[in-house]
C-alpha cells in the first residue's frame, strides 16, 4: 500500500506541472492548494533546467521553486553548479544559492562562494574564490568579498581581490576586472615596463577602444625617464566586406638633455603611417570574370626615430622609407596595374631632390595561343614617370613580347620550346643638359628542351627532370646611360639541369636534388654552378644545403645549411648557416635553437646566432618555461647587439637582460624586462 500511494502522488505531481511545462519527479509528494512539496531523489526538469536535489517545494502561482540538501543544476548545454540550498524563479531564472559552486564549460573558470545570486542578467557573488585551475587544490585562485559576471558580456568584477599561489597570498587590488571571452572589449591591456640604461625605466600603458563592430583605436602611451614621452596610436577599420585598413600615427618628444647629448636630428619625432586593402572598387560594374586590388602602404615621418620609438623592428638600417600605392585589375587575358613610390631619405636634410616615381602604369596579356595550339605569345608594356624637385628626372616607355612555339617528338618523350623575344625601352630626360631622349632595342633566341622520365624500383620510385636552355643574344640598338631602368644585359649561355626526387615505398618524399649549370658560350667558361639537395629522413629530421659556385671569381658565392632535428618528442634542434660573398658584400651567419621537454611541464630553451665574418655573437639566450594548464611562467636570459639607424647616426645597440613573463589561463599575464646593462657605440 505504502509504494501505490508513492506512486499515486508522483502521478499528481507531474500531472499538474505539465501544463507550465515543469516536471518534477520524487518517490514522495504532496500538494496543497498551489503548493507541492517533494522529497527522497527529486529530480526537476523544465525548457533550461535539469535539477537534483534531496526536497523540493515549489509554488504554481509564483513559479518559485526552493531547493533543499545537494542541489544539482545545469542549465543549457554548458552551465553546472552545486549548492546546499537554491531558489529558483522558472519564469525569471532568478536564482538565489548558498555555499555555491558554479562552473561552465565556454569560459573555462569556477566560482565558490557562500552566497550567490544569479538571472539571465548576470552573476552575483559574496566571500568568492573564482579559479580555472583543478578545483581540489588549485594552483593559483583569487579569492575577493564580492564579485559579479555580466553574463552577456562575459566580464568579471572583483573588489577586494586577493591572488593566491597555493595557499600564499601574493597580491591585493581593491579592484579587477577581466574579460572571459575573446570579444573584442573597451579598456586597460597589459603594461609593459622595463629598465633600460640610457633611457632609465620605461613603462607603456596600452588602452583599447572597441568602439563599433567595424573599428577600434589603440592608444600607447610610453614613458622614458631618462629620454622623453610619447604617444602612439592604431586605428583599425573595416569600411566594406572586402577592404580594411589600419591608420598609426604618433609621436615623441625628446628630453633636451637627450636630444642635444646624442646628437639627435629632431627633439620630437612624428609619423603616419596608413594601410589599406580593398578587392572591389569597379569590377562589379564589369562582371564576376575580373579580380581586382587596391594596397596603399603609406608612411611620413620627420626622421627614422619615429619607427624605432614605437617598438617596430626596423633592424635593416635602410634610412630609405618608403610608400607605395599598388592597383590592378585583371580578366583571364588582361591585367591593368596602376603604382606609385614616394621614398623619403631619412640621412637627408630634406628630400626635394630625391626621385620618386609615380605614376607607373602596366598592361599585359596572359599567355595566350596564336593561330596554332603550338605557337604561343604573350605581352608586357609599362610606363614609369620618375620626378624630383631639384634635379634631372624622366619618363620611360618599356615593352617586352615574347613569341613561342612549343611541340613533342617520340611520343611526348622530348619537349621542345622555342622564344623569340623581342624588348624596347624609351627615355625622355627633363632638366638635363647633356641628353633629351635614349633607346635601347634588343632581341634574344630562347631554346629549350626537357623530358621528364619515372621508373619503379623494389624499394623506391624515382623522378627525373632533364633540360637544357640556350639562350642567344640577337640585334640591339641604342644605349641607355641612366640607372632609371633596371636592364640585365644578356650574354650568350647554355643552361642545363637537372632535377630528381626519390620516394620510398609508402609514397614519402626523401630526397630532392635540383643541379643547374651555367656555361658562357663566348668566353667558353662556366658562369656558375647551383645545387640544392634536400634530405627528408623522416617526418623528425630534414637536412638541406644550397649552394652557388662562382666558376667566374673562384669561390662559393652562396651557402645554405639547415637542419631540423627532433629527438624523440622531447628534444629539438634547429641549425641553419648562411654564406654570402658577392657583389652585395660578404656575410657568414649561423644560428641555432634547441628545446628540452625535461618533463611534461618543464621545458629548457637556448638559442646562439653567431656573426661569423665579423667574430661575435649576435644574441643569445637561454631559458626555461613551466607549463600548466591554468597557468604557465617564462625565464629567459638575453643578450644581443642590434645595428640600429637614428636621426644622430648608425649605433650598435648591446642589450643584456632577464625576461619574465607569467600568464594566468583566461585572465591574461604581464612580462618585465629586467634590463641589466644597455650600451650604444657609434659605427
Amino acid at each position: 500500500m505504502l509504494m501505490w500511494r508513492k506512486i499515486s502522488l508522483l502521478c499528481v505531481g507531474v500531472f499538474a506541472l505539465n501544463a507550465a511545462e515543469i516536471n518534477i519527479y520524487a518517490l514522495n509528494a504532496k500538494k496543497e492548494g498551489h503548493i507541492l512539496s517533494a522529497s527522497d531523489d527529486v529530480v526537476v526538469f523544465s525548457d533550461f533546467y535539469f535539477i537534483t536535489a534531496k526536497r523540493a517545494i515549489y509554488d504554481e502561482k509564483t513559479k518559485d521553486i526552493e531547493l533543499f540538501g545537494d542541489v544539482n543544476i545545469l542549465r543549457g548545454q554548458n552551465e553546472r553548479s552545486h549548492s546546499n540550498y537554491a531558489k529558483i524563479n522558472l519564469n525569471t531564472n532568478k536564482a538565489n544559492f548558498e555555499n555555491f559552486f558554479f562552473s561552465n564549460n565556454d569560459l573555462e573558470v569556477w566560482f565558490q562562494s557562500q552566497t550567490s545570486c544569479l538571472d539571465d542578467a548576470q552573476f552575483l557573488s559574496t566571500n568568492s574564490v573564482v579559479s580555472s585551475c583543478n578545483v581540489e587544490d588549485p594552483d593559483w585562485q583569487i579569492r575577493f568579498s564580492e564579485g559579479r559576471l555580466d553574463r552577456e558580456s562575459n566580464f568579471v568584477h572583483l573588489y577586494n581581490a586577493k591572488l593566491y599561489i597555493k595557499d600564499v597570498p601574493v597580491f591585493y587590488l581593491p579592484y579587477f576586472g577581466f574579460s572571459t571571452d575573446t570579444q573584442r572589449k573597451t579598456g586597460l591591456l597589459v603594461p609593459k615596463m622595463a629598465l633600460k640604461g640610457k633611457e632609465g625605466f620605461y613603462y607603456e600603458q596600452p588602452f583599447y577602444a572597441a568602439v563599433q563592430e567595424n573599428w577600434d583605436l589603440q592608444l600607447t602611451p610610453q614613458l622614458r625617464s631618462n629620454r622623453g614621452y610619447g604617444l602612439h596610436s592604431v586605428l583599425r577599420f573595416i569600411d566594406g566586406p572586402s577592404s580594411m585598413g589600419e591608420l598609426n600615427f604618433g609621436g615623441f618628444r625628446e628630453k633636451r638633455g637627450y636630444y642635444v647629448g646624442e646628437n639627435l636630428k629632431n627633439q620630437t619625432h612624428l609619423g603616419v603611417e596608413l594601410k589599406y586593402l580593398r578587392e572591389d572598387l569597379v569590377k562589379a560594374l564589369l562582371g564576376d570574370n575580373f579580380q581586382e586590388g587596391l594596397w596603399i602602404d603609406a608612411t611620413y615621418l620627420n626622421d627614422v626615430d619615429y619607427l624605432n620609438l614605437i617598438k617596430r623592428d626596423y633592424k635593416d638600417l635602410n634610412s630609405l622609407v618608403t610608400s607605395k600605392i599598388h592597383y590592378f585589375l585583371a580578366d583571364e587575358n588582361n591585367f591593368y596595374g596602376a603604382y606609385a613610390k614616394y621614398y623619403i631619405d631619412s640621412s637627408k636634410i630634406h628630400n626635394k631632390n630625391t626621385l620618386q616615381n609615380y605614376p607607373s602604369l602596366q598592361y599585359h596579356r596572359f599567355l595566350n595561343s596564336f593561330f596554332d595550339a603550338r605557337i604561343r605569345y604573350s605581352f608586357d608594356g609599362s610606363f614609369n614617370n620618375y620626378y624630383r624637385r631639384i634635379g634631372a628626372y624622366a619618363n620611360s616607355l618599356n615593352f617586352t613580347l615574347p613569341l613561342s612555339y612549343h611541340n613533342a617528338f617520340f611520343g611526348d618523350f622530348l619537349q621542345f620550346t622555342f622564344t623569340e623575344k623581342v624588348s624596347a625601352s624609351f627615355v625622355n630626360y627633363t632638366k638635363d643638359p647633356d641628353k633629351k631622349h635614349e633607346h635601347y632595342l634588343k632581341n634574344t633566341h630562347e631554346f629549350s628542351l626537357y623530358t621528364d622520365i619515372a621508373r619503379s624500383y623494389e624499394n623506391f620510385f624515382h623522378t627525373l627532370s632533364l633540360g637544357l636552355d640556350y639562350i642567344l643574344p640577337g640585334a640591339e640598338s641604342g644605349e641607355i646611360t641612366e640607372g632609371y631602368l633596371n636592364l640585365e644585359r644578356v650574354d650568350e649561355h647554355i643552361k642545363p639541369y637537372a632535377v630528381q626526387y626519390f620516394y620510398d615505398e609508402s609514397g614519402e618524399k626523401r630526397l630532392k636534388q635540383r643541379v643547374d649549370l651555367s656555361y658562357l658560350n663566348p668566353e667558353e667558361k662556366v658562369e656558375d654552378l647551383k645545387n640544392l639537395l634536400s634530405y627528408y629522413h623522416n617526418e623528425n629530421i630534414t637536412l638541406s644545403n644550397e649552394i652557388i659556385y662562382s666558376y667566374l671569381d673562384k669561390r662559393f658565392s652562396n651557402v645554405l645549411t639547415q637542419a631540423q632535428i627532433q629527438i624523440k618528442p622531447r628534444f629539438n634542434l634547429d641549425f641553419s648557416h648562411a654564406y654570402q660573398n658577392d657583389a652585395y658584400g660578404k656575410y657568414s651567419f649561423i644560428g641555432t635553437r634547441a628545446n628540452h621537454l625535461a618533463t611534461p611541464n618543464y621545458n629548457i630553451f637556448g638559442g646562439v646566432w653567431l656573426d661569423v665574418s665579423r667574430a661575435h655573437t649576435n644574441m643569445w639566450e637561454l631559458g626555461y618555461s613551466y607549463q600548466r594548464k591554468c597557468w604557465n611562467y617564462s625565464l629567459v636570459y638575453r643578450e644581443r647587439i642590434d645595428p640600429q639607424l637614428t636621426s644622430g647616426g648608425i649605433s650598435a645597440k648591446n642589450q643584456s637582460g632577464i625576461y619574465f613573463v607569467f600568464n594566468f589561463y583566461p585572465i591574461g599575464g604581464v612580462d618585465y624586462d629586467f634590463s641589466l646593462q644597455e650600451s650604444e657605440n657609434k659605427l
